[in-house]
């Protein structure tokens, strides 16, 4: 009967813990959970709580429970309480959330130190990590044996892994973030100790992380491999002193060829003016790479600094960025097809910055904003797709009133792939929303957080989501069509021509993401063509240059398409031919197959004309004509 029990319990699991929020409403009354029984088994949700109100009671036994190599992640919510457990997650665990409450009262604690019988540093964790694909949230990762020599708190070394929010707390040796194959980001962390007290050889990045040194000691103690890249990386970072401490070196190295670099840290009077320590090895200062970039407070001595560290230039500060930091063979991608580290939003394109550009050139263009509208109902924020703990959302307009259901439209920003906002097309959209068009802005996964074809499959849940909601927004489901402007013109032609599966993205809608027809505004047609003049942009997106990665530049490429999905098309282009390479090869197979097309070009204008007066109304005039005309009953 227990066996009977228990796998009653699994399949209680695979249909009930799908919450995302650690709240009382995740599970209203957790059933402890037979660890022996299950061992191994595990494929979703569990919560662990000391006091027996979760499945486990302690972090161990859910640990044995959960099934190595993880069809798909799953989520340990661990509740308040002090956990005094000595855990290893091995190799074969993969793709897990280890999420607490808050790092003040989620707290995993063990006292174990080097001398204590003879163990030696590398057996004192409280935790060691040795699996891939894990994420740690709200935790307090601790070691409490005292001043004794070497007590780590975490033991680092698997691949692409994620700390957030967490504190990690000793003396000497406190995070042994390691593995020469091993990735890892840190971010809002808190880290304390004295001696060497970051230490290994891991790619390490260290965002937005408060660092504080408690004796006269060095902070970071790196081994990175000579044929590793990148070793201990701090950006934005704050780094404090305990009272009476005096004299703290950045680092020192444990090996040869070491590197360790401080981007816009913060810095106390306590970090000596020299900055860094050779460890008494002369070799060490020809192999080492110490650098800084933007470093401040009192203890930002650059002209003091040893002779043998770096002061990054701009051209050397660009190779920081974390997609480079971690790039590697394999796909950064996560399950969700996120990149595993996360991403920092990209504003570079946006309507003030692109009107001061053009207007240089063009001293007669007013940018156009949005206006507030009588008539206009507005949903905004709607989230139409969750990727685990990222939701993307679409606004929707449409009119207050209306007869008979209306055509609708969805719209898509442009930005080069990877920056740009739904914001963009808002004036537009409600624009058309006046005159009887439901129109939805949609935001989608840029270049920096997903490369292809994580926008395609995106846009597509969008315009499937649209159709089972088109009752709510009062839309005829089978008179929707697809705009884009610029790189979201190229996405809107990509989105509305192929039904190729692998294009279509992991869905529960029951609905087609086909749409009636296409608006394309300075979009390209085809990466790789005579016109076109897609680099480092496009190499971005689609994860390397053409020379690399050919297949993909014409797989994303609506004219090279094997099985194209014709509807009519709408071609509205600036006076530049690179931003509508392709089209006129695209327009001659529209008219072979009998399917209707427009172009029309305005002669003297910026590319994103759109966004401005005089050419916006027009825009919009042509738009409104198009979609009257070819979605007519």
């Amino acid at each position: 009967m227990k066996s009977i029990r228990n796998l009653f319990l699994i399949l209680l699991l695979s249909v009930s813990f799908h919450h995302p929020i650690f709240s009382q409403d995740f599970v209203s009354d957790p059933q402890p959970l037979d660890s022996e029984e299950l061992k191994g088994k595990i494929e979703h949700d569990i919560v662990v709580s000391k006091d027996g109100t979760g499945h486990f009671k302690t972090i161990g036994e859910a640990l044995d429970a959960i099934r190595v190599y993880l069809p798909k992640p799953l989520t340990v919510y661990i509740k308040p309480g002090v956990y005094k457990e000595k855990l290893t997650i091995q190799g074969p665990v993969t793709n897990v959330t280890f999420l607490g409450e808050s790092p003040e009262n989620t707290i995993i604690t063990y006292d174990d130190f080097a001398s204590k019988d003879n163990m030696g540093t590398f057996e004192t964790y409280t935790l060691k990590v040795l699996g891939n694909s894990l994420t740690f949230k709200n935790l307090t990762i601790q070691n409490t044996a005292g001043q004794v020599g070497q007590a780590v708190a975490l033991h680092a070394e698997g691949d692409r892994l994620v700390f957030e929010n967490c504190h990690f707390l000793g003396n000497q040796d406190t995070m042994f973030a390691s593995g020469e194959n091993s990735r890892q980001l840190y971010k809002n962390c808190y880290i304390e100790g004295t001696v060497d007290f970051i230490f290994g050889s891991a790619t390490a990045v260290f965002e937005n992380c408060e660092i504080l040194a408690k004796s006269n000691s060095y902070i970071t103690a790196a081994s990175t491999p000579e044929w590793v890249s990148y070793g201990y990386v701090f950006k934005d970072c704050k780094i404090k002193a305990e009272e009476g401490v005096t004299e703290v070196y950045l680092g020192r190295p444990w090996r040869d060829f070491a590197k360790t670099v401080f981007i816009n840290t913060e810095m106390p009077s306590e970090i000596l003016p020299e900055g860094w320590h050779n460890w008494g090895r002369e070799n060490a200062e020809r192999t080492v790479f110490y650098g800084e970039s933007g470093s401040y407070g009192p203890g930002a001595n650059v002209e003091s600094r040893v002779e043998w560290s770096h002061q990054l230039g701009e051209a050397e500060l660009k190779k920081y960025s974390n997609d480079l930091i971690f790039s590697g063979s394999n796909r950064d991608a996560d399950y969700h097809g996120n990149r595993w580290f996360g991403y920092q939003k990209d504003s570079s394109f946006n309507l003030i910055d692109a009107w001061k550009k053009d207007v240089k050139n063009f001293p007669q263009i007013k940018p156009v904003y949005k206006k507030e509208e009588v008539g206009l109902i507005e949903n905004l924020g709607l989230v139409y797709k969750n990727l685990g703990s990222r939701a993307l959302k679409i606004d929707v307009f449409q009119p207050v009133e209306s007869n008979s259901k209306l055509p609708g439209l969805l719209m898509i920003h442009g930005g080069g792939w990877k920056s740009g906002d739904k914001v963009l097309q808002v004036p537009m959209a409600m624009e058309l929303a006046k005159r009887g068009i439901v129109t939805a802005v949609v935001e989608y996964r840029l270049s920096p957080e997903a490369q292809y074809p994580a926008a395609i499959h995106d846009i597509k849940e969008a315009i499937r989501w649209l159709k089972i909601n088109a009752d709510r927004f009062g839309v005829d489901s089978s008179k929707i069509a697809i705009s884009g402007s610029s790189a979201g013109g190229h996405l809107a032609a990509l989105v509305g021509m192929t039904k190729a599966p692998e294009q279509e993205g992991e869905t529960k809608i029951e609905a087609s993401s086909n749409v009636k027809a296409i608006i394309d505004m300075d979009g390209i047609l085809a990466f790789h063509h005579p016109e076109s003049a897609e680099g480092q942009v496009a190499s971005e997106w689609l994860g390397g240059t053409y020379e690399q990665k050919p297949e993909k530049w014409d797989l994303a490429s609506p004219l090279y398409l094997n099985e194209p999905h014709f509807v009519p098309m709408l071609f509205i282009n600036s006076q530049y031919p690179r931003f509508h390479a392709g089209r006129d090869e695209l327009i001659e197979k529209l008219t072979k197959n009998g399917v209707y097309s427009e172009v029309h070009t305005f002669p003297e204008t910026p590319h994103p004309f759109w966004l401005y007066e005089p050419w916006f109304e027009p825009t919009v005039n042509l738009m409104a004509d198009f979609l009257t005309k070819v979605l007519k009953d």
